[in-house]
């Protein structure tokens, strides 16, 4: 009976530690859009499409790009299925809001044009892969999206 309390007391402190926290470099901004798959946004439809939304490229007012963009992006997840993902576009080594990041012709990193660090995408994660934020362990900055039907919404 001892030893049962403390292999649970063991058993429970090993389940319970917390994940890693990552701590952005990128500043909080407003995030909030509306994207419809069916029309404007129908480009996102397939397997690695992204498109980079920037206060000059939205079309409703009340929409909000983040600090540096906001980069959404449709990728897969843990079980092999589709999901959206999105990601402030700012470079968190540059923390800058003009350095904005670039996605590769394969469509499967994201490449910050100034430092050259690289960022996997496909996963949804924004993991650093290589360049300064792989030393410094920053990844992209996420944000929540949520999918009903034909439409996504993009917030923090």
């Amino acid at each position: 009976m001892k030893y049962t309390y403390r292999l649970v007391f063991l058993l429970s402190i090993l389940f319970s530690s917390c994940d890693k926290t990552y701590v952005s470099t990128i500043p909080d901004f407003p995030v909030y859009l509306e994207l419809d798959l069916r029309f404007e946004d129908k480009n996102l439809v397939p397997i690695q499409a992204y498109t980079v939304f920037t206060p000059q490229n939205i079309n409703q007012a009340l929409e909000k790009t983040g600090y540096g963009g906001v980069l959404v992006y449709h990728g897969l997840n843990n079980t092999a299925t589709t999901s959206y993902y999105a990601f402030d576009a700012s470079c968190p080594h540059e923390a800058s809001r003009t350095t904005v990041i670039t996605v590769d012709k394969d469509h499967i990193y994201a490449i910050c044009p100034k430092c050259g660090s690289k960022y996997e995408l496909l996963n949804g994660i924004g993991n650093p892969v290589s360049g300064p934020s792989l030393q410094e362990g920053y990844y992209l900055k996420s944000y929540h999206v949520s999918v009903n039907g034909d439409r996504i919404t993009v917030r923090n």
